[in-house]
């Protein structure tokens, strides 16, 4: 039985979204064209667009990427770490990781999202995923109000990894020492008031 009209636009959609993702990475944001994207996965500039404008494709592989982090821990335990702190901030490596491979790129998503004009309802579901996941940790160390303190780590983590110094050597071991301090602070602070 061949494929259908359905799989074969999910194919399309799926080569042209890790085309342009390549390009991004490869030759740079700014200088990849919707034009340069359609000749290299094979398509019209017309079928790119119906996929989605540059910063549409670039929110959708960055989501993408993110949603496989989660994805492959799905399931999973929390990391094992000697406290609390660590074991949250084990959950945001490889996070850190992906942000910092490409930061020029990662500053491009994140102005993407903030300006608001191209929506992210996977980022919003990867969001919750996380905060739930930290909120595992949190109510296994018995944390009292689990879900808020879940909460302010997550927005406290999404702020440091989006002002994280802009320079290209950035190192991702200093990354994960701000997270791991920041969540040490939110959680001390926290625990000190119960």
């Amino acid at each position: 039985m061949g494929s259908t009209r359905e799989e074969q636009r999910r194919e399309t959609e799926a080569r042209v979204l890790a085309t342009a993702s390549d390009l991004f990475r490869t030759s740079g944001y700014t200088v990849t064209t919707v034009r340069d994207i359609a000749a290299a996965a094979g398509v019209s500039a017309g079928t790119v667009m119906s996929v989605g404008d540059k910063n549409a494709l670039l929110v959708a592989s960055f989501d993408q990427r993110i949603k496989e982090i989660h994805l492959t821990r799905a399931g999973n335990a929390a990391p094992v770490a000697d406290n609390v702190a660590e074991q949250i901030a084990a959950l945001f490596e490889p996070f850190a990781e992906l942000f910092t491979a490409d930061p020029g790129l990662a500053r491009i998503y994140g102005s993407v999202l903030v300006a608001g004009d191209t929506e992210s309802s996977t980022f919003t579901e990867l969001a919750s995923a996380l905060i739930s996941e930290i909120e595992v940790v949190l109510r296994s160390a018995d944390a009292r109000d689990a879900r808020p303190l879940s909460e302010s780590i997550y927005f406290a983590y999404i702020g440091r990894l989006f002002t994280w110094p802009p320079d290209d050597d950035q190192d991702v071991d200093q990354l994960k020492r701000s997270l791991k301090r920041i969540v040490a602070a939110i959680y001390q602070e926290k625990e000190s008031e119960a």
